[in-house]
């Protein structure tokens, strides 16, 4: 697939509904565009209005404050626009073309000289990965970590995680609902391995040194393991304390050796 495609499609769609936020906040401001001249030391306030400049005092605050984020958002509106444009545009030159190495990948002789060193994109594993799917809504204040994709997540321990699984190109979603013998469950990641498909759930567990989380991080464990998702089978789970955080190269080795051991030359090998 070319280089970022489907972020791409994601950044246009985040983009239109940006759009629609600053059209309807811009649509609440009072008329009229601010200026701020210099005068001597100090800036006077301008207010342009059906072509007619007038001076704004200062008395004025709350008025000057207002168009000022009206200007502001006008011009993060005429970037965006400049931004979906290009991406528009990207868009338009690759309609109709397809990709050269990945036709090779399914060529039955070529393909059989390769063997499994490289895998050819899976459109199926691509369509779930962009698929609307119900997320875990309790607490979206804690959502504060930027991730890939345009996600928010609840840590940086999950953030490095989001990283690592998304650098290594293995679909994922981000507490995607799961319901257990009636109770729901919103695993940190629920992923599709990319040559096989299978499901694997990872659970992060970042409190261990607080006696009550633990003690539901046991029952969560306990609940996963009667259902069928096992530990080192199809469950991965990482843990941490404050005094010792989850380390990148231990994720690392987590996704290389459980999720793709069989895409390693591709994934995590340095080609020459």
């Amino acid at each position: 697939m070319y280089a970022n495609l489907n972020e791409i499609k994601i950044r246009m769609k985040n983009i239109e509904q940006e759009l629609e936020r600053i059209e309807s906040y811009i649509g609440k401001l009072p008329e009229g565009e601010l200026f701020c001249a210099k005068n001597g030391k100090h800036y006077k306030w301008v207010i342009k209005k059906d072509n007619v400049n007038e001076y704004l005092p200062k008395k004025n605050m709350e008025l000057a404050q207002r168009l000022a984020m009206k200007k502001y958002f006008s011009m993060r509106r005429q970037d965006l626009i400049a931004e979906l444009k290009a991406c528009r545009a990207y868009l338009r030159g690759l309609e109709g073309r397809s990709e050269k190495a990945q036709k090779i990948l399914t060529h039955e002789g070529y393909g059989a000289l390769m063997g499994s060193g490289i895998v050819p994109d899976r459109k199926d594993l691509v369509q779930w990965q962009n698929s609307e799917y119900e997320n875990c809504k309790n607490y979206p204040e804690k959502l504060k970590v930027k991730g890939t994709q345009g996600k928010f997540l609840r840590s940086k321990s999950e953030a490095i995680i989001d990283r690592i699984l998304y650098n290594a190109g293995i679909p994922f979603h981000y507490e995607e609902k799961l319901e257990l013998d009636n109770v729901v469950f919103y695993p940190d990641f629920t992923i599709k391995h990319p040559l096989t498909g299978k499901i694997f759930y990872w659970e992060h567990f970042g409190l261990m040194d607080n006696q009550e989380y633990i003690a539901n991080a046991c029952l969560k464990l306990r609940s996963y393991c009667e259902n069928g998702i096992v530990p080192s089978i199809n469950l991965i789970v990482t843990w941490e304390t404050k005094e010792h955080p989850i380390q990148i190269d231990d994720v690392e080795e987590l996704v290389k050796n459980i999720l793709a051991e069989s895409i390693k030359p591709i994934l995590f090998t340095v080609m020459p």
